[in-house]
């Protein structure tokens, strides 16, 4: 999946700053950018960046996902830094925390599409933050864009106690056969074949491995109240996945919501989600 162009917001981000051990009130509102070791090699390291809201916590957190980013030397998770996410989402009186997958901005690498080894990295991060005390351990949701909308999918397939995860132009099926009889069916041939290279790169191919990173296979296990907006014109994802991974969420008893764009292809514009993310997390995380 290509890169989801963000909408800029025009505010202005604090100067980056490492902080370690306890946080004194002042600090937690500035922009900490850090690693953490991940799996049993210490050698590997996730990058990540938070800021707090001001005043006394604890609050409820979310954390960023990207998507897919071009070239050598790629922004990470200081994406959404760039872009004043973090600032808005702590003015909104959340933690902001954004992750650099594996094999982008300062995270070690290699990327695996998804994989075992990216979820690995969204959970050590998740579970960094839940030992602090600044965080509501029992708030934390989710907010991935195309790659990112998946690993945030397969988290919560993994951990229950996810609050809310927001989707946004994400991919949920890599295995099911397509059919090229029917125009819906090229379409997603044509769709599956724009991440064929990066399949073939960074998974062995197989089918089990497809499996892992799809979310609609694991949909039995989700738990977390879902919003998952896609555009109909989309030329990388399939809505109809976002639908049917709403509805396999809703019949395991929990709230889900697909919300399809029939105007809009893979990048969905800021300000015109916030409209449905806004009020999503704040009746689920606040």
């Amino acid at each position: 999946m290509r890169r989801l162009a963000h909408a800029a917001l025009a505010l202005a981000c604090s100067a980056t700053v490492a902080v370690r051990g306890a946080y004194a009130e002042s600090a937690l509102h500035a922009l900490h950018h850090e690693t953490i070791a991940v799996g049993r090699e210490p050698t590997k390291k996730v990058e990540y960046f938070w800021m707090a809201p001001r005043g006394k916590g604890p609050w409820p957190a979310i954390v960023f996902i990207h998507g897919y980013q071009a070239g050598s030397e790629t922004p990470g998770g200081k994406a959404f830094v760039d872009y004043g996410v973090l600032d808005s989402t702590t003015a909104r009186g959340y933690v902001g925390i954004s992750i650099s997958q594996p094999g982008y901005g300062h995270s070690d690498g290699p990327p695996d599409f998804m994989g075992p080894v990216t979820v690995a990295a969204a959970e050590a991060v998740i579970r960094h933050f839940r030992a602090e005390s600044f965080v509501r351990r029992d708030r934390i949701g989710l907010e991935g864009v195309s790659r990112g909308a998946v690993v945030a999918s397969l988290v919560a397939a993994r951990d229950s106690t996810i609050q809310a995860m927001v989707l946004i132009s994400g991919a949920y099926d890599f295995v099911t056969p397509l059919d090229s009889s029917t125009a819906a069916g090229r379409r997603n041939m044509a769709r599956r074949g724009l991440v064929r290279s990066d399949i073939d790169a960074e998974t062995d191919g197989t089918v089990s491995a497809l499996r892992a990173r799809s979310a609609l296979s694991q949909v039995s296990h989700i738990r977390t109240p879902a919003l998952i907006l896609n555009g109909e014109q989309d030329d990388r994802t399939d809505p109809d996945q976002a639908r049917m991974l709403a509805e396999g969420i809703r019949r395991n008893g929990v709230f889900a919501r697909a919300v399809i764009y029939p105007e809009l292809g893979h990048a969905i514009p800021y300000a015109m989600r916030e409209r449905e993310v806004e009020p999503f997390f704040q009746a689920h995380l606040k």
